[in-house]
């Protein structure tokens, strides 16, 4: 059978190896054997139960607003644009436009704000130091925070308290603080759609009871386990290295002069690339499939009489994760078979890199219809946001749909390529030496 043949060929080889050996290495240093130190325990009244997020504008405003105006008074801001922590440092033009802001929602003279945050208090004879956090630091009663001097002037009696104005609307302050991210280049915790993570509030026990027994009946608590190592699984392993299994055995074949006999074999182009396609595939998943019952196992002695769900790590392996292996693969195939060139892991290495990064500021981000690698892992209590799951179900499954159905459009032009090259159409990396001799030639028409 031509497909088993392919699959022997595919995990005896080096590559292979090296693929399986990086995939537990990846999983393992994102703790998928270490699932038993976080159990689903039922809550009981009158304990601690975590806390939930919440847009409380009375708590938001205060909150974001001393936060920026720490950075501000530093000129050291934090974002995060494509994920990777970045530290942003405004000219002086800059902080001008961020001073305007913090006049918008203070109600203060920007010249003062400046003022302050360069160490200069108006109609004061020293240098005071614009402080916020610490001793110099005190919240009053009506969320305003006074900024005073530095420990060794304590005592002046110029003070100056920052507060968000009585008059501020929400709209209004998300506006501004809109503004700021702006000016900051994105990527800040005062985007719209990141202020709510200012406003917390602690979980009732009747909210976590609602989310145990929703964790029980729903998830039958393997579904959680299996949900955040599909997560792990995504994002650190799958979503790139199956690339460079494709290109690598491509290439290698090519180095060989594989293709020749190939081409001129009698079996069709699409069978011949189906059959590749879905070896690689087979191949790629396997150890991952092996690793998810491993994990997943090692917590099912933790919860003796619940009924869980042995089934759940086949589950989401195929619904989850299957679409990010099929991806890598069918672009890894496609370019290669395109260009002759290694192209693909460049390609594929952008996008995942750029999709990791892209951070999980809210649930629906991390199910986004073109996320390679959908996300469920917010930090605490990770493993069963079931009711988060599944009010994103339907976008999870369109995204899962879409990666596939894209894989396999790849893998019917490659197909299309195998064909043409098969009939001395279109061979290798034609397309682009025909590109630079056109080039050369019109060079050389132009210099006679």
């Amino acid at each position: 059978m031509l497909l088993l043949q392919e699959i022997k060929k595919i995990v005896k080889s080096i590559p292979y190896m090296i693929f399986v050996a990086a995939v537990v290495i990846g999983l393992f240093s994102q703790g998928v054997f270490r699932f038993q130190d976080d159990l689903l325990e039922e809550p009981q009244p009158g304990g601690s139960y975590g806390y939930k997020h919440e847009e409380i504008a009375e708590q938001i405003m205060p909150a974001a607003l001393r936060d920026l105006l720490t950075e501000f008074s530093n000129n050291n801001y934090t974002t995060y644009p494509i994920g990777f922590i970045k530290h942003v440092k405004l000219s002086e033009s800059k902080q001008e436009k961020m001073a305007e802001i913090l006049s918008g929602i203070t109600g203060n003279d920007k010249d003062r704000i400046l003022q302050e945050a360069a160490g200069i208090t108006p109609g004061a004879s020293g240098n005071y130091t614009f402080q916020i956090g610490g001793d110099g630091m005190q919240q009053d009663g009506n969320g305003g925070f006074t900024i005073g001097s530095d420990e060794k002037q304590q005592n002046s009696p110029e003070k100056m308290a920052f507060a968000v104005r009585d008059d501020m609307d929400y709209a209004r302050f998300k506006e501004l603080m809109g503004q700021a991210d702006d000016l900051l280049g994105g990527g800040s915790n005062y985007a719209v759609d990141s202020l709510i993570g200012y406003g917390t509030v602690p979980l009732t026990y009747e909210e976590a009871k609602e989310r145990y027994d929703l964790a029980i009946s729903s998830d039958k608590v393997t579904g959680g386990y299996a949900r955040l190592f599909s997560d792990y699984a995504g994002v650190m392993v799958l979503s790139i290295l199956p690339v460079f299994l494709a290109v690598i055995l491509s290439m290698k074949d090519r180095r060989v002069k594989m293709e020749a006999l190939i081409y001129t074999k009698k079996t069709s182009a699409a069978k011949l690339t189906f059959i590749r396609y879905l070896a690689l595939v087979i191949a790629a998943m396997l150890p991952v499939i092996l690793i998810s019952y491993i994990s997943n196992m090692m917590v099912w002695s933790s919860y003796p009489g619940i009924q869980l769900d042995y089934l759940a790590p086949l589950k989401y392996d195929f619904g989850w994760l299957l679409p990010s292996v099929m991806i890598s693969i069918a672009i890894g195939m496609f370019l290669t078979e395109l260009t002759g060139t290694p192209i693909a892991v460049a390609v594929q290495g952008l996008w995942w890199m750029f999709d990791v990064n892209l951070g999980i500021k809210s649930v629906s981000s991390g199910y986004a219809l073109l996320r390679l690698a959908p996300r469920h892992n917010a930090g605490a209590d990770s493993l069963f946001r079931t009711q988060d799951y599944l009010d994103h179900f339907g976008d999870l499954v369109q995204n899962r749909l879409l990666m596939a159905g894209i894989a396999l459009a790849l893998i019917l032009l490659t197909i299309l390529i195998y064909e043409s090259k098969r009939k001395g159409k279109f061979g290798g990396n034609a397309i682009f030496k025909k590109a630079v001799s056109s080039i050369r030639d019109r060079k050389n028409k132009s210099q006679a």
